[in-house]
């Protein structure tokens, strides 16, 4: 969607404030939501980076990448560092012509 993350922004800070004006603490909800979404109850230490690593690789592989991923991963990166590479080899030649053949 167009400009999602101004709304989303705009939603988070909206959020913030009626929970100031309620008297809890925004920071201390984040925390809260963050520690049952990794299932642990409250007053539970947090999940260590093990655990965390984990169940991120269990995430991976239940949505494996598909056939053509990986070409579209490589040509949107070219698509961005080849243009670049152009104007400088093009700034450099244009600076070898300046000094050795003008």
């Amino acid at each position: 969607m167009f400009m999602q993350r101004k709304i989303d922004r705009a939603m988070k800070w909206s959020r913030e404030r009626r929970m100031r004006q309620d008297g809890r603490d925004p920071e201390q909800e984040a925390l809260d939501a963050e520690v049952a979404r990794h299932g642990k109850g409250k007053g539970q230490p947090l999940p260590t980076m093990e655990e965390l690593r984990a169940e991120e690789l269990k995430l991976l592989q239940e949505q494996p990448i598909e056939k053509k991923d990986v070409w579209a991963m490589i040509l949107s990166g070219l698509m961005t560092i080849f243009p670049i590479c152009l104007v400088i080899v093009g700034v450099l030649c244009l600076l070898t012509w300046l000094f050795f053949f003008r």
